[in-house]
């Protein structure tokens, strides 16, 4: 009988570590981890694995916290499984395993990759109980942790940042600061009944959802210029377009809020995907 309650314990602890984990903003980080690898001349399979993982552990601080601030704090969830000494002792935990991915980095690729990766788990740690609480903040935090890990990935391997790489986190960073004000605006009402003061509660709906707009065509405007300045490949000035069309096309239409929000995300992937093929075949890869 004294089994029992235990292993429901645990099984509700494994439970709720699980659902912190939450694929759709963990996996991103990760796979841009990767991107800034291939892009590297001869990418070491170790060492974009440390920074990769690396990477994830700074993202799953940054989810406990965010369930932790959220419930037992905002009281802004419904529920967790989780108690307060059991998500303190998982962010511990994960914070420390951060540790030895940092010192295997500074060994294996120098300063600059300890430099642009140690931010990760300060921008974790934060989002949820300070960074989440500015509009400004809570809208480029999570493209600028995307940033960070597509140049670190490529900084691990080669120990610079060569200006393709530079190009792409920075117009990865300005369309999804853009996706980031969308997002937003799905939670407008009840973001303005607690009090969160995001881009959309601060300017309003209408306005929120320009700024978006301007944002995700300045993503194009990044990577045009970089192609006219000779930076990345002229092939990106065919790409470069792309996440602009997802604002003409909401122009042009009638799309929910939660319809753009969904495209612009699957934009972002072949943006990428086209922008990263881009340059690899540029390098002769």
């Amino acid at each position: 009988m004294i089994g029992r309650p235990v292993r429901w314990r645990w099984r509700r602890r494994i439970d709720g570590l699980w659902r912190h984990v939450q694929p759709v903003f963990f996996l991103p980080g990760v796979a841009v981890s990767i991107v800034g690898a291939v892009l590297a001349p001869d990418p070491s399979i170790s060492t974009a694995a440390v920074h990769a993982t690396a990477v994830a552990l700074a993202v799953y601080v940054a989810h406990l916290t965010d369930g932790y601030v959220d419930y037992y704090v905002r009281g802004e969830d419904e529920r967790n499984r989780l108690s307060p000494a059991e998500l303190r002792a998982a962010t511990i935990l994960t914070a420390t395993a951060f540790g030895p991915c940092l010192v295997a980095l500074g060994f294996t690729s120098g300063a600059l990759a300890v430099g642009v990766t140690a931010p990760l788990l300060a921008l974790g740690y934060l989002h949820a109980p300070y960074l989440d609480t500015n509009p400004i903040t809570t809208t480029v935090d999570y493209p600028t942790g995307i940033a960070l890990a597509v140049v670190g990935g490529y900084a691990t391997q080669t120990g610079t940042v060569s200006g393709a790489v530079g190009t792409t986190a920075l117009a990865l960073f300005v369309f999804l600061s853009g996706i980031g004000i969308l997002m937003d605006l799905l939670d407008y009402e009840h973001d303005r009944e607690i009090g969160k003061r995001t881009v959309p509660v601060v300017l309003g709906p209408e306005r929120a959802r320009s700024v978006s707009s301007w944002l995700v065509v300045s993503s194009s405007v990044v990577v045009l210029s970089a192609s006219a300045m000779s930076v990345v490949p002229v092939t990106a000035t065919v790409i470069g377009p792309v996440p602009s069309v997802t604002v003409f096309a909401w122009t042009r239409s009638d799309w929910a809020v939660e319809v753009a929000v969904r495209r612009r995300i699957a934009t972002t992937y072949v943006f990428t995907a086209l922008l990263v093929l881009a340059v690899l075949l540029e390098s002769g890869w």
